[in-house]
């Protein structure tokens, strides 16, 4: 269809990429200008694929988005494609794509992620060998699939930080216990 002059994707950075589209697994993201003729390409291609697969497209799980274009005619385009409208930020794949990643709200899932495991955790049981494990195997590593693509904030390692340490020690809104051990050196590893 784009080598038909059927669709033509969008442009985007200094040399003029041009991008129709991006497959990740079993998800296609279609890329174009918003133009009503361009939103019938679409619709017209979904359907040639349909009939030469024989797969069916779930029109009802698709989105359509807009960048910079008026929320009434993002949601005429989803009409006409019979999907759902949606606009950014938005979540793809758990990641909020359209969010700012320096700002410490796009990071608010995996805080309150760190704060959800911990309630399942008893402290108390666990030694001190024990709760030190758990933040360097399980905690350290629930930020990594936003900062595969993000730049984790200093203010919200700052807080992971304080959270993990709150646990390591017993700390508790209202009081906080003597630290034996300064933080960067838990952090060390078993060789250090």
């Amino acid at each position: 269809a784009k080598e038909m002059s059927q669709f033509r994707g969008i442009f985007v950075g200094a040399n003029g990429l041009n991008i129709s589209h991006l497959q990740i697994a079993d998800d296609t993201v279609l890329y174009c200008e918003a133009e009503g003729s361009l939103i019938f390409a679409i619709k017209r291609i979904l359907r040639c694929f349909e009939v030469i697969s024989g797969l069916r497209i779930y029109f009802a799980k698709s989105v359509v988005c807009g960048v910079g274009v008026a929320e009434v005619e993002v949601d005429e385009f989803a009409r006409k494609l019979n999907c759902l409208s949606t606009k950014l930020p938005l979540k793809y794949l758990g990641l909020p794509l359209g969010a700012s990643p320096s700002r410490s709200l796009t990071w608010r899932p995996v805080v309150e992620n760190f704060k959800k495991k911990l309630t399942g955790w008893k402290r108390r049981v666990l030694s001190f060998a024990g709760r030190v494990t758990l933040i360097k195997s399980v905690l350290s590593a629930l930020p990594v699939y936003y900062m595969s693509l993000f730049k984790i904030p200093v203010c919200v390692a700052k807080e992971m930080d304080r959270i993990q340490a709150s646990f390591l020690w017993g700390d508790s809104e209202r009081s906080r216990k003597l630290h034996l051990v300064r933080w960067n050196e838990v952090c060390m590893s078993l060789k250090q």
